[in-house]
């Protein structure tokens, strides 16, 4: 008896350990994509109450994210680059503009095509952030072919807005 008891603790211990390394494995993973976009909804959201600290704290985590994971998104770094000018423009820090152009070259760097159809369809709201950014991607960057792209995304922009 006294040895089945033995048993029966060691496969309890066993399995508490399987239980508990499942949920630190589940916890410890990276947030999806769309779990990040919804999180940048809600960056988007605490930027519209002026509450920038929060908003910053998110994008800061995201960027973070899509710097160490294997699946960078061309849609989320654009949009973390769009809300990182948004909040240079609410509370400045240079940084905030860095993070943006970093953000905005990283998304050309993960898929171009997408980060193309992602900053010409900028919203009217998103519009003057993403003409700012592009003008100052275009005038930092000295390779040719980028500058092309720089170039292009700005003329996109740029006629988008003159068409609407």
């Amino acid at each position: 008896m006294e040895k089945q008891l033995h048993i029966l603790y060691k496969a309890m211990a066993v399995m508490a350990a399987v239980m508990i390394f499942s949920v630190m494995s589940t916890s410890c993973s990276a947030p999806s994509v769309a779990e990040q976009k919804i999180d940048l909804d809600q960056a988007q959201a605490l930027i519209d109450r002026s509450d920038y600290r929060s908003a910053r704290s998110i994008c800061d985590e995201i960027r973070e994210l899509q710097a160490k994971g294997k699946e960078r998104d061309a849609n989320v770094l654009g949009r973390l680059s769009i809300l990182y000018m948004k909040l240079s423009d609410a509370v400045g820090h240079e940084e905030n503009v860095e993070y943006a152009y970093q953000c905005f070259l990283e998304a050309y760097s993960a898929d171009s095509v997408a980060a193309q159809e992602y900053y010409s369809s900028l919203g009217i709201d998103d519009m003057p952030q993403g003409v700012l950014l592009a003008g100052i991607v275009r005038n930092a960057i000295k390779m040719p072919d980028t500058i092309e792209a720089a170039d292009s995304v700005v003329s996109v922009i740029a006629d988008t807005m003159v068409a609407e």
